[in-house]
């Protein structure tokens, strides 16, 4: 089945499983971002998309629901001349991706993906979404701000932690924490995310950031306590149907909320692990470039 991928680029995918799978409606689209050296060359499916700049972008049109995948491949100068490093993406239509090619020097640490707001409206529905109650201790992985475990603290009276490795934004959530003396209840910490022992202490996860980042996260999900909830704003978990789904529109548009309890974690195990079946065509017409604003505490725009 022939699809064709426009935008910044023309991809064109061949979906092997035409099933709907989670968080799919028919025809939605899929964005890659793809991070490299500004005079890095970008191929995907080997054809070189003559795309240019530090973070290049590519959007499909609207895609029948299934499983499709893309190979990208980055060539990259150095020292010892030029390198070309290849990625395989799995990706279902209404995802967002990222695929990061810049280098990294020896314990460099580089979030993995940057954060982006989520908007108050989204906030408060997700808390409401988590049904908080005075026994309730939050986790946000990935906290940028901390405007939710502040929100969580402040309107719930809930004990939260947030946790990130973004330099600006745990400068900035610790003094969101402290200009609203919620130092008794809030802490930021320094951690990366991958890290953590979820078996003991968070009864209520929350999660924004990519649908491989959640697949990545989920076996550590599956250690929480009974009766644990994760929220993930915007992204699927693998392929596994959420307990709750509600969609918040907001001022900067339509945001979709996933809520899993732990046991429906822990019921699919597995149904996250998907093999790369669909084949993908060559790349062509990736002629623009994209120049996104000046970042705030990583922000630059929203992914979906």
């Amino acid at each position: 089945m022939l699809r064709t991928l426009v935008a910044v680029a023309c991809l064109i995918g061949i979906s092997a499983d035409a099933r709907p799978a989670l968080g799919q409606s028919t025809r939605k689209t899929v964005i890659l971002e793809v991070l490299v050296p500004e005079d890095a060359r970008v191929l995907i499916e080997n054809n070189d998309t003559q795309s240019t700049g530090a973070i290049r972008r590519f959007e499909s049109p609207p895609l029948s629901p299934g499983k499709y995948t893309y190979t990208v491949t980055a060539i990259i100068a150095g020292p010892n001349g030029a390198e070309a490093v290849t990625r395989v993406v799995d990706v279902r239509p209404g995802d967002f991706e990222e695929i990061d090619f810049r280098p990294r020097r020896p314990g460099e640490r580089v979030p993995d993906v940057l954060f982006e707001g989520t908007p108050d409206a989204v906030v408060d529905e997700l808390l409401y979404l988590a049904r908080l109650s005075p026994g309730d201790v939050l986790w946000d992985l990935g906290c940028g701000d901390g405007r939710i475990p502040v929100a969580a603290a402040y309107k719930y009276g809930i004990k939260a932690r947030g946790f990130d490795i973004d330099p600006k934004c745990l400068e900035e959530a610790r003094s969101i924490v402290r200009a609203n003396s919620l130092g008794h209840l809030v802490d930021i910490e320094d951690r990366d995310i991958f890290t953590l022992d979820l078996s003991q202490g968070p009864t209520v996860v929350t999660l924004y950031l990519l649908p491989s980042l959640n697949v990545r996260l989920l076996p550590q999900l599956r250690k929480l306590p009974a009766g644990a909830r994760v929220i993930s704003v915007g992204h699927r978990m693998g392929d596994i149907p959420p307990d709750r789904q509600v969609t918040v529109d907001a001022e900067e548009g339509d945001y979709t909320l996933y809520l899993w309890r732990v046991e429906t974690l822990r019921r699919h195990s597995g149904a996250e692990e998907t093999t790369p079946t669909a084949q993908v065509a060559p790349a062509v017409d990736a002629t623009r470039s994209w120049v996104p604003p000046t970042p705030r505490c990583g922000k630059r725009f929203r992914r979906r």
